[in-house]
């Protein structure tokens, strides 16, 4: 297995975690990225909710655009397991104004102390995509969520990941190394349904997205800068073979000659 960064973030160096961070906030920043959020928390009735968990929060996208809301009036509590992206989260929802409806602490999703079915909804926003074990994941969320709660499931279809590149012969091979290279279950979101029954979850709401682009890249900016460097840190590519791939897709970028796209999907389950 490769060392896909965002599944050992409490183990990675600065350098790489930066990275991360700008990846992360790069996405929060994003108009459609942020209309995906807004859907899902829309059809999971997160305005009526009191307590919310938001595991494998990052730099709490998820939780400071719940805590931002007007309608929302109760209290998020992030998860993840990097102390250095709690210490980003609080520090940028400090920024906001928001700290006095989120706690961000660090922790294990597979091991945390909280009492059953104390939350109204549990979101896993772009987390089990990066987990040896997404089903433990599942279990624990249903667990902590309150009889009738929802638990919120969104992350990318990585095995639909695409980028083009200047040698079409490669453009196979070179997919499948970013793939590797930057998530560990690229094909987990095709198997929520059945992973979710198998906790004793109904599934409420799909929702189905395609972010693509031609051109010049806007969401995918980030990942041209990022995919040399994770490339190497996983063991997926030696530094020369990283590099070639790198600036291939920077001259596209640059070119206006650039072509990536990856499907999204979000559910809403709900427990019983």
């Amino acid at each position: 297995m490769a060392d896909d960064p965002y599944r050992i973030t409490d183990q990675i160096d600065a350098s790489m975690l930066e990275m991360i961070v700008a990846r992360l906030e790069e996405r929060g920043r994003d108009a459609r990225f942020l209309g995906m959020i807004d859907d899902y928390l829309d059809a999971a009735g997160i305005s009526e909710a009191k307590d919310v968990l938001d595991l494998g929060c990052g730099t709490g996208v998820v939780a400071r655009r719940i805590a931002g809301r007007k309608d929302f009036s109760g209290r998020i509590t992030g998860i993840d397991l990097s102390a250095q992206l709690i210490a980003k989260a609080r520090e940028l929802a400090a920024s906001e104004g928001l700290s006095h409806k989120v706690l961000f602490e660090v922790g294990d999703i597979r091991s945390f102390g909280f009492d059953n079915g104390i939350f109204d909804v549990t979101v896993l926003h772009t987390l089990v995509s990066h987990l040896d074990d997404p089903a433990a994941a599942l279990r624990e969320a249903a667990r902590v969520t309150r009889s009738g709660g929802a638990i919120i499931v969104f992350d990318g279809d990585y095995a639909s990941s695409t980028l083009e590149t200047a040698n079409p012969d490669r453009a196979g091979e070179i997919d499948a190394a970013m793939i590797e290279a930057t998530v560990t279950q690229p094909r987990v979101m095709r198997r929520l349904p059945r992973m979710a029954k198998a906790v004793g979850l109904s599934v409420e709401r799909c929702f189905s997205y395609l972010i693509a682009e031609a051109g010049t890249p806007d969401f995918f900016a980030g990942l041209v800068g990022t995919i040399g460097p994770m490339l190497v840190n996983s063991g997926v590519s030696s530094e020369e073979e990283a590099a070639a791939i790198a600036e291939d897709l920077r001259t596209a970028a640059e070119e206006g000659t650039f072509f990536g796209a990856c499907s999204y999907y979000g559910y809403v389950l709900r427990k019983p």
